[in-house]
């Protein structure tokens, strides 16, 4: 590509940062990328680089001012989250001269390659769907295959919060003891004293940190190393914490999970009042304890294949049949009297299902995740490089709260439903 037809893509890349056009940040990248690979090719040798001296100093200056122009774009646009891969994208640009000069210099490095990546959504990271594998760098199709594993979906209606990096412990006040009741008094009688004891309570967050090896010329295939990171060593990460929400035990080094938490199923006003109860029923009896104890049930975690077997439900002359209060979308999403029905795969233990309110359930992260790039061991020499993913976690329930979270399962929910 010669300088005139780079200059021309520059050009159109500042007009559309400008214009504030669709795209406008990805069309300025490939053309930064363009520009740089282009500049490294011109100066590893002496003579090409005299040769062209004037246009690689005026190619430098232009791509100075696209940079510049990119950053002013990126901070006039509303503060947003960004998708795992423009952050990723982002901070590697950031680095874009650390890892030249890595490359340049046959893979040595003075210390770790740090990503820091910000202003990602949950959604975008525990929450993400989908994993790859490495991408093939000898015969690129563009296409990266999955690694088949499960989609993740714990943290779609739990409560979130970020955690300061200098003391990762959640904290909050818990009411204790009330005492009085309140009443309706006359004209001059004396008024009712309540009264309550706060206590405080904390949880500290758990960190999870994974890491893979890699080969120098990686570092050049950036969209590569972004798929490797988010689908090999991401997916992993999300899946593991996932599990740890669900049946963590808070010992050691687990989570709490939400499980250990929540309550025994009793049907709330259902218990013992059904006659021939299904498991729609169950899902119906779960809603009502959880309003019983004065909680607004927002979502049930359901195995899977529970979920399969309730709609699956037939009548006599095997058409498939659904209660009047269940509805399922065109995406699949189910609805049982108004509260979503979350399918998932992840491991419950002995339990078909656990919800209720479930902001109740307060999730916290630290700070940003982490993204480091280092030597590890015999790395220098073998000419790899080390990727550690790290993230720190907590989760906690107030003893107040967890009465409106529920677990169980089908076949002792409706023994538990069930009119004698």
């Amino acid at each position: 590509m010669d300088f005139e037809i780079l200059k021309k893509e520059i050009q159109e890349a500042q007009l559309a940062l400008k214009a504030n056009v669709e795209g406008a940040q990805k069309k300025a990248l490939e053309a930064f990328e363009k520009a740089n690979g282009l500049i490294d090719e011109m100066t590893l040798t002496k003579e090409a680089s005299e040769k062209n001296a004037t246009e690689l100093d005026l190619l430098r200056k232009d791509l100075n001012t696209l940079s510049a122009n990119m950053n002013k774009a990126r901070l006039d646009q509303p503060r947003k989250f960004k998708s795992f891969e423009q952050s990723f994208m982002d901070a590697a640009l950031e680095k874009k001269e650390e890892i030249a000069t890595i490359l340049a210099n046959g893979g040595k490095q003075s210390g770790p390659l740090i990503f820091n990546l910000k202003e990602i959504g949950l959604f975008n990271t525990v929450e993400a769907a989908g994993s790859a594998s490495q991408f093939s760098i000898t015969q690129s199709t563009g296409i990266i295959s999955d690694i088949r594993t499960r989609i993740t979906t714990y943290l779609t209606r739990v409560s979130r919060a970020a955690l300061a990096m200098d003391r990762p412990v959640a904290n909050w006040m818990e009411m204790l003891n009330a005492t009085g009741t309140a009443i309706f008094i006359g004209e001059g009688d004396p008024k009712t004293e309540l009264g309550v004891r706060f206590e405080e309570r904390e949880a500290k967050a758990k960190k999870i940190g994974v890491y893979s090896k890699v080969t120098t010329e990686f570092l050049r295939y950036l969209p590569q190393l972004v798929s490797h990171v988010q689908s090999f060593l991401m997916k992993r990460v999300d899946i593991a914490t996932e599990n740890q929400l669900f049946t963590g035990d808070g010992t050691g080094n687990n989570l709490n999970g939400v499980i250990p938490y929540a309550v025994a199923y009793t049907g709330g006003d259902m218990a013992l009042q059904v006659v021939v109860p299904t498991g729609w029923d169950v899902m119906l009896g779960l809603i009502s304890q959880v309003r019983k104890s004065f909680g607004i049930a927002s979502g049930i975690y359901v195995k899977g294949g529970i979920v399969d077997i309730l709609l699956s439900t037939k009548d006599l002359d095997g058409r498939y049949i659904l209660p009047a209060g269940v509805t399922v979308n065109a995406q699949g999403e189910i609805s049982a009297w108004g509260v979503p029905m979350i399918r998932t795969e992840a491991a419950l233990g002995a339990f078909d299902f656990v919800g209720g309110d479930l902001s109740a359930i307060n999730v916290g992260f630290t700070g940003n995740m982490t993204v480091q790039i280092g030597l590890d061991g015999n790395d220098f020499t073998n000419n790899l490089k080390t990727i550690l993913v790290e993230q720190e976690v907590v989760q906690f329930v107030s003893a107040n709260d967890v009465q409106v979270l529920v677990k169980g399962t089908i076949e002792a929910g409706i023994t538990a439903l069930t009119k004698p």
